[in-house]
């Protein structure tokens, strides 16, 4: 009997075992297979958020192509309608640059029709239904080349004052000119050194000019001194471009020139067009060279020395807000407005009673005094001469835009930049317009 016990007590022992080895085994399983499953599952997840970013990748593509195919039918509006003579003596001077964002945002946004809308005062809800529809939309901004200042007009030097090299640095030193950028001036560049803006001036300048003589950027012309920047020497080392540069991205190559620099004034900076300041897209910077070329004797002293930044600057901002809505359509409309600018206010601006309203007088426009400039330029039988706006402005049509387009599809956001020139001839194709530049990020 006691032999019977001792076995049913040594089975149950031995059971007890079996289960405890098994419940390791099962742990040491679950230990080996979690890792794998861990994986399998993050794996998975990737992929499949992979799939979903392709996907979007691709109906950005696709709504990138049919948003740059839209552009090219407003560059068609341009070329065709709001560039003919017919249409400017009816209508007055228009651009595209005017209306893009009205018109593409009807596309572009599921309420983009209302700012057409609120610009027009028409009910434009029924134009929603031309929006994107599956969760994508854009964004595109256009500006006119010949707003900017081409710095490849550095390449040419000319005779007197109408000299293209002389005004486009003069309007790069009015650019640089506010304190605002004192920092980048006065700041120790990555190689030690410490650049003010006569040294930037000067170094574009060499960069892009034809010859081997040092720019004074003081005098306006080359100096008896070598260009001596030491490009060669680098640890990886290039020749100055001595041409015109086909990006204006090039200018990272000049001495002095940062990712600070180029932060601060590549926008108002381009490669395209003619060196003639296009009055119409101009910034302050360029109508006050302007201002300065064509203005009459008697008002010239309001463009010298500290009246530059206290009258000219002024004038040349007022020139810009007035301009907004009407566009020059010949020069003689420039004059008239410099030379009276007051005539050209809001006359509804000016209604009110300062005796009920203390901030009346504070809050009326402030108006800068007006100057006399020529339309043409000339010289007397002394040999003396004076400039005119014919020299240096143009109201032309603008031929060249800069495009920019940023869609955005689930997690995917895309930008494009491209240039296109609406007067260029194709060679293997009838029509004008082509693409002179497009990058995609």
């Amino acid at each position: 009997m006691m032999a019977a016990t001792d076995q049913s007590k040594t089975k149950r022992k031995r059971k007890k075992g079996q289960e405890g080895i098994a419940i390791l085994m099962v742990l040491i399983a679950l230990a080996i297979l979690f890792p794998f499953t861990a994986s399998f599952n993050y794996k998975a997840r990737v992929d499949w958020q992979s799939a979903i970013n392709h996907g979007d990748e691709v109906r950005a593509r696709a709504v990138q192509r049919g948003a740059m195919q839209l552009s090219v039918l407003m560059f068609e509006l341009q070329r065709m309608v709001f560039n003919q003579k017919q249409f400017r003596d009816m209508m007055g001077a228009m651009d595209i640059t005017m209306l893009a964002p009205y018109l593409m945002s009807i596309f572009g946004t599921t309420d983009g029709a209302e700012g057409l809308g609120a610009l027009v005062g028409l009910d434009t809800s029924s134009l929603n239904e031309l929006a994107l529809d599956g969760g994508g939309s854009f964004e595109v901004r256009l500006e006119a080349e010949s707003g900017k200042i081409n710095v490849n007009c550095l390449a040419i030097e000319k005779d007197g004052d109408n000299s293209p090299r002389a005004r486009v640095t003069e309007t790069l030193e009015a650019l640089m000119l506010p304190k605002l950028y004192d920092p980048l001036f006065d700041e120790e560049k990555s190689d030690g050194e410490r650049y003010n803006r006569q040294h930037v001036l000067q170094a574009i300048v060499d960069y892009i000019d034809d010859d081997t003589k040092r720019f004074d950027a003081y005098r306006l012309r080359q100096s008896s001194q070598d260009e001596r920047y030491g490009y060669t020497e680098l640890h990886d080392p290039y020749e100055s471009r001595d041409a015109r540069l086909d990006s204006v991205l090039e200018l990272h190559l000049v001495e002095a020139v940062d990712d600070d620099w180029m932060a601060a004034f590549s926008g108002d900076l381009t490669v395209y067009g003619g060196c003639k300041v296009n009055l119409n897209f101009a910034s302050p910077e360029q109508i006050a060279q302007v201002l300065r070329h064509a203005v009459s004797g008697a008002d010239r002293w309001k463009t010298e020395g500290d009246n530059f930044l206290m009258m000219t600057m002024p004038l040349a901002n007022f020139v810009v807000e007035s301009r907004e809505f009407s566009l020059f359509d010949k020069l003689e409309d420039f004059k008239a407005l410099v030379a009276k600018p007051d005539q050209f206010v809001n006359p509804m601006s000016l209604f009110g009673d300062s005796s009920e309203d203390d901030d009346y007088a504070a809050n009326l426009p402030k108006v800068p005094d007006g100057m006399e400039v020529r339309v043409k330029g000339g010289s007397n039988n002394d040999g003396a001469s004076w400039g005119g706006l014919q020299d240096v402005a143009t109201v032309e049509p603008e031929r060249i835009y800069r495009l920019e387009i940023i869609t955005t599809v689930g997690s995917v956001r895309k930008r494009l930049t491209a240039v296109y020139d609406i007067q260029y001839a194709r060679n293997q194709s009838a029509g004008k317009g082509t693409w002179l530049y497009y990058r995609e990020d």
